[in-house]
């Protein structure tokens, strides 16, 4: 406050208790949205509910083995990884430096970015087969839970606090007075 002097209380206590506990809940939500109903496909009368784990094997076991390696690593690897990085880099069950705490929540923050791409393959493939008009896709729970677990990640991200790095710089020692 330029009044005052004092400085403004952030909007955001970091807490990295609360980081813990978000990224645990959403490791929990989103190994279920894993198992869960994920979306159901209806062509020509026929319907097929799939999970994400099941759509996944069976793009796998049709031929289409990079698809299926690209869904399986942004929607299996990355988010679980970057769960992983947070609990590692807000807890003490992981012994680790403050500098390898930091940079594992560098790397979490990174992949958080592409958490919700499969979100939006999703989402394109609703609006491609409703638009040719012989299929329709629909999302179900596993879809829902999906993107709880990705909101629970992030907002684990924004709770983090992380001790300040130690400068590289280190003051010289006195030299002795001859």
């Amino acid at each position: 406050c330029p009044s005052c002097g004092t400085s403004p209380r952030p909007m955001l206590r970091r807490s990295n208790a609360v980081a813990s506990l978000l990224a645990l809940a959403a490791l929990g939500v989103l190994i279920v949205a894993f198992i869960k109903p994920f979306m159901t496909m209806t062509a020509l009368g026929d319907e097929r509910t799939v999970s994400l784990l099941e759509g996944i094997a069976e793009l796998y076991h049709t031929g289409h083995t990079l698809i299926a390696a690209v869904v399986f690593a942004f929607s299996v690897i990355f988010p679980v990884m970057k769960l992983g990085m947070i609990l590692a880099a807000t807890s003490r069950i992981v012994p680790a430096s403050a500098a390898l705490r930091h940079r594992l929540h560098q790397v979490a923050a990174f992949t958080g970015k592409y958490s919700l791409l499969d979100v939006l393959v999703l989402a394109i493939l609703i609006v491609l087969v409703k638009f040719e008009g012989i299929a329709s896709v629909e999302v179900r729970i596993g879809t829902i839970l999906f993107c709880i677990a990705v909101l629970l990640s992030l907002a684990a991200g924004l709770f983090v606090k992380l001790e300040p790095l130690a400068t590289t710089k280190q003051a010289m020692p006195p030299r002795p007075v001859c």
